[in-house]
């Protein structure tokens, strides 16, 4: 192919699927956190203490997860 010399196709995949992963990755999670903060307070309201605080916990390590992610895609676009 005449893209074949200008291309590299194998860092090309690698940026594609990274993307897809991280950008589909951290969106879900975040998802989770904020499914886990609605359903803490919804519990709370209702007297549920112990599965308000399971999903309270649920929305911390989802959080910190997230932050974890954005660091890391720091860190990895600072060092290249």
């Amino acid at each position: 192919m005449l893209a074949d010399a200008v291309v590299d196709w194998g860092a090309l995949l690698e940026v594609v699927w990274t993307s897809l992963l991280g950008g589909i990755g951290v969106t879900a999670i975040f998802a989770i956190a904020i499914l886990g903060a609605t359903r803490a307070v919804d519990l709370r309201q209702d007297g549920n203490a112990a599965a308000a605080g399971a999903y309270a916990v649920l929305t911390v390590v989802a959080l910190a997860a997230v932050a974890v992610a954005v660091v890391l895609g720091i860190l990895v676009m600072t060092q290249k």
